[in-house]
Parts: structure tokens; C-alpha cells; sequence
């Protein structure tokens, strides 16, 4: 038996021996997780590289508009550097919901309608918008202006309009530019880059004589931004810091 076994190794060429597989296996859930979701979290950097590189030096501010429900009702205003500037046509005073823009994105935003002291109430909440400075001047005939609103809080509603030139009419009074305007519509001055705050919308006047009827909006324009500033506010001696549960740190005035 020995002599056939060595026979028969003398005579066959070795065989050679199976390959080796081994089958390895990720032992690191996180570690697969992670190489998962690696294209996910390359496409922010992507878009922000596109951004970093496309030439666009400056902060899209071109809605600077703002929906804000009350407990009354709905009511329009402007975000600008004073805050979110609205009327105080549906509620002066209780929680609201804002409705803006950051950019092209339209965000949602709790907060709280908080008056003055002058014709304007503020809508009051923790995060920036895109806040506008005022038009440093009352507006002229030839200078182009703008209405701004929005309704849905998702699009923003743009007409043109001019300051009223007719013999009698003087102040804060726009020509009526066909469309209608809502109250507490946003009026905007076209500055170098950039939109100017001039007012918002307060209501529509008729005039009626020599057989014809005229109509004209008035709004709330510069000087009432002037007296709201001539208020004079306490100053706070100290802040607090509130943690939102979004991981959002707020600093505001203490109480």
C-alpha cells in the first residue's frame, strides 16, 4: 500500500492547490455607514463650492418681505434693519408666525408682535432676515419705487409705482398704478445694488371732482420711520442666553 501510494506520487505531476477565498466582512457598522453616506455629504460642499466660485459677491436681499399671521388676522410687512416692520392692522400685541425669505428660500419663524411707540409694530423673533436699510431721504417724483408683498409666504408680488404729481396732491401719496394695493404693502426705493425701505402701504384715498375720480394709495413713509427712531428706549444692562431645542443659541435682553 505504502509502495502504490509512492507510485502513484512518482508518476502524477502535484496537483496544485485551490486558491484561497476569504470572504471579509466590514466589522465597523459606522465605518460602512459612513461610506454610504459620503456622496450625501459631499453635494453641500459642491454647492457650496459653485457658489464660492461663480462670481456672486453678495447676499440675495431682492424679497425683502414678510407674511405675519396674528391672532386677528394676516398682516404684510417689511424686514428691514428696524426688524420686521408691519402696521398693526390685525393684532398689537400676542404670538405670530412669520413668513420670509432667506434668499430665494422661504422660511417659517414664531415670534411675537411687540409695538414702538409710532405708527409701525415690530414682529419680533430670534433669527437675522434679510434686513434693509431705509432710504435716508423722502422720495421724489423721479425716483423709481416699488410695492412688494407676499401672500402665500412662498412668492413675492412686485409692482412699480410713483409718487402722485397731480396739482393738490403733496406728502406721502402714490399714483395708483392700475393693480391694487394691500395694506401694509412693502414700498422700496431701487438704490445702487440693492433695495432702500421707503414705507408701507396704509390705505387707498378717492378723489372725485370735474367729473372724474382719481385714486391714490397713501403710506406710512421716512419721516414715520424718523419718529420711531426719536423714541427713546431703555437700555438694556444685560443680556441672557436662551438655547433653542435646534441647537440654535439666542442672546436677547434680559427681563
Amino acid at each position: 500500500m505504502r509502495g502504490l501510494w509512492r507510485g502513484a506520487l512518482r508518476g502524477r505531476a502535484p496537483t496544485p492547490a485551490p486558491p484561497v477565498t476569504t470572504n471579509l466582512r466590514c466589522r465597523n457598522p459606522l465605518r460602512s455607514r459612513c461610506t454610504r453616506l459620503l456622496p450625501l455629504l459631499l453635494l453641500p460642499l459642491a454647492a457650496c463650492s459653485a457658489w464660492l466660485f461663480s462670481g456672486e459677491d453678495r447676499v440675495d436681499r431682492s424679497r425683502p418681505v414678510a407674511l405675519i399671521e396674528t391672532t386677528g388676522g394676516v398682516e404684510y410687512g417689511a424686514t428691514t434693519e428696524f426688524g420686521i416692520l408691519t402696521l398693526g392692522r390685525s393684532a398689537t400685541e400676542g404670538p405670530c408666525r412669520v413668513h420670509y425669505f432667506l434668499g430665494p428660500t422661504p422660511l417659517m419663524e414664531e415670534g411675537a408682535i411687540v409695538p414702538t411707540g409710532s405708527v409701525f409694530w415690530r414682529a419680533n423673533m430670534d433669527l437675522r432676515t434679510q434686513h434693509l436699510r431705509a432710504l435716508d431721504h423722502s422720495p421724489t417724483a423721479e425716483e423709481p419705487l416699488v410695492a412688494m408683498w407676499t401672500v402665500n409666504g412662498l412668492e413675492a408680488t412686485r409692482v412699480e409705482v410713483h409718487l402722485a404729481n397731480d396739482p393738490g396732491v403733496h406728502g406721502d401719496v402714490l399714483a395708483d398704478p392700475g393693480p391694487p394695493l394691500p395694506p401694509g404693502a412693502a414700498i422700496f426705493a431701487q438704490g445702487d445694488d440693492e433695495l432702500l425701505f421707503v414705507g408701507l402701504v396704509s390705505g387707498l384715498a378717492t378723489l372725485e371732482g370735474k367729473g372724474l375720480t382719481r385714486r391714490y394709495y397713501t403710506f406710512q413713509g421716512v419721516d414715520r420711520v424718523r419718529e420711531m427712531l426719536a423714541i427713546p428706549e431703555v437700555h438694556p444692562t444685560d443680556y441672557s442666553v436662551r438655547f433653542r431645542p435646534d441647537d440654535i443659541t439666542v442672546r436677547e435682553r434680559a427681563r
